[in-house]
């Protein structure tokens, strides 16, 4: 079972090794779009705090990126004062009831650091008490065949013990000339200078790594040089850095194409960990 799913990144790796898939868990409507194109006729268990625990079929392994915002350094950092940082809770009571045998789950990486450490610690001692062995890595899409530096850390169970296994760099090559968009280049809208008077703003020239997408325009504060000239990335970047198939998210306008994109776990990750390092481990 998906929870959370977005549009598909965490469960990419899945997919490709032919996992069955019982449903999956979203709520947003654009996402669930983007998810429908491609998985139509699947089962969308919607809203979590709403799922009947007990209607869910039998199944082998969980999978959720568990809302980040509120553990985010872009974000507040509300943390479990934020509603979206309790849905731990509710994956907690999924759980208890369904005693499934696997779970991988995935956050920010500023989760470690939250509240001083704190939350993490809650979070890690949640699972164990839920009966599972836990493992924590920290995984970075930069290591993985992706251009983008997007750091994420993933809580690995299993209800019986399996040994820690340290990831490993595959790909650590790529930059952003190995995904630029030509096309993008010669038909833009160029951005005024004015506009590019932000210290936070990200700008990207060829041999650059792209730092981590966000749910804006153009997948966050970043531009591209063209000559003298800067663009946004193009959604077909932005697919590009995130490891999805070209055309992944045209189901739906730019607008929420590049929400979905922001959003979603990176799928050269997802094939790592579920093609490479979790074969052997648990299963395969």
């Amino acid at each position: 079972l998906y929870l959370f799913t977005g549009i598909g990144g965490l469960d990419m790796g899945l997919e490709e090794i032919k996992a069955e898939c019982v449903g999956f868990s979203e709520i947003k409507k654009t996402s669930i779009q983007i998810y429908n194109s491609h998985y139509k006729g699947r089962i969308n268990y919607g809203d979590i705090t709403k799922i009947n625990l007990n209607e869910l079929p039998n199944f082998d392994l969980l999978t959720g990126g568990f809302p980040c915002q509120s553990f985010s350094m872009a974000g507040l950092r509300k943390g479990m004062n934020d509603p979206r940082g309790i849905m731990i809770l509710h994956i907690y009571n999924l759980l208890m009831v369904k005693k499934l045998r696997f779970i991988v789950l995935e956050n920010v990486k500023g989760l470690l650091n939250h509240d001083r450490g704190k939350t993490y610690i809650k979070i890690f001692q949640l699972l164990v008490s839920a009966g599972y062995n836990i493992r924590v890595v920290l995984l970075n899409s930069s290591y993985y065949g992706s251009a983008q530096g997007r750091e994420r850390i993933i809580f690995l169970g299993c209800l019986e013990d399996f040994e820690y296994r340290r990831p490993v760099i595959i790909d650590n090559t790529k930059k952003f000339k190995d995904i630029r968009d030509s096309k993008a280049d010669k038909d833009f809208q160029k951005i005024e200078f004015d506009a590019l008077r932000n210290f936070d703003l990200e700008l990207i020239g060829d041999y650059d790594k792209v730092g981590t997408l966000t749910t804006g325009e153009g997948c966050g504060n970043k531009k591209v040089a063209v000559g003298e000239d800067f663009r946004n990335l193009s959604v077909l970047e932005c697919e590009r850095l995130q490891g999805f198939p070209e055309g992944w998210t045209k189901a739906v306008d730019d607008k929420y194409r590049y929400w979905g994109l922001g959003n979603a776990v990176n799928c050269n990750v997802s094939r790592y960990l579920f093609k490479d390092y979790l074969r052997g481990l648990w299963y395969g």
